[in-house]
């Protein structure tokens, strides 16, 4: 995508495995997040087998920094631990990789292009 001009990434982001949901009574506890996100996860991992997925949690320090749901994460994150081929990043760690990866070459913007 260009934007003024220049390249420039957009990593997705999702409200679906967000922490937000808590605020929003979806979540009540941190066994509801772990398992929300655990299930998420397995289906991608596996459905990665054939092509790698991408699974984007939305974490604030407000929503999941009390102790009672930090719990939830801390559980979710032992649960990937324990499988292989996975990468926990940041925002900025995945678009320094399609950075380098897949660096910007005239008429990519075509490709992200929805519609006519």
């Amino acid at each position: 995508m260009l934007q003024d001009g220049k390249p420039h990434l957009v990593v997705p982001y999702s409200l679906v495995t967000n922490d937000s949901k808590y605020g929003r009574g979806q979540f009540g506890t941190s066994d509801d997040y772990f398992t929300f996100l655990r299930d998420q996860f397995d289906m991608l991992y596996e459905e990665g087998a054939d092509q790698p997925k991408m699974m984007s949690c939305g974490l604030h320090l407000r929503a999941i920094g009390h102790p009672a749901r930090a719990v939830g994460l801390r559980r979710f994150l032992d649960h990937i631990r324990q499988h292989d081929k996975v990468w926990v990043a940041r925002r900025s760690e995945i678009a320094e990789h399609w950075h380098r990866t897949f660096p910007y070459q005239p008429g990519m913007e075509q490709i992200a292009k929805v519609g006519p």
